[in-house]
């Protein structure tokens, strides 16, 4: 039987796992939309940019050739999720 810890990590590295990949998508509908579906993720781009942290905010921006923006700040953001995924999972085995 698993610990209520175990548990607990499992949960959080999944919601990290999703976050992460909810943030690659954004990053590949940024970089590959034409400009008018883009402007449908605005909003989505706006709040994301917010719980980004200050210190990658606006890093390695790139425009691409089909007229969208790489944003690598949101690409860094998307592997230290994972990064912290990994972490919650090999905790909550050790905790098993």
């Amino acid at each position: 039987m698993r610990s209520g810890g175990a548990t607990a990590l499992r949960g959080l590295a999944a919601a990290l796992r999703v976050a992460a990949w909810v943030l690659v998508a954004l990053v590949v509908a940024d970089a590959v939309l034409p400009a008018g579906a883009r402007t449908h993720l605005l909003a989505l781009n706006g709040a994301v940019s917010q719980l980004v942290p200050g210190e990658i905010s606006g890093l390695f921006v790139f425009q691409t050739p089909l007229g969208g923006a790489f944003r690598g700040d949101f690409a860094i953001a998307a592997v230290a999720l994972l990064a912290l995924d990994w972490i919650c999972c090999r905790a909550a085995a050790a905790l098993r």
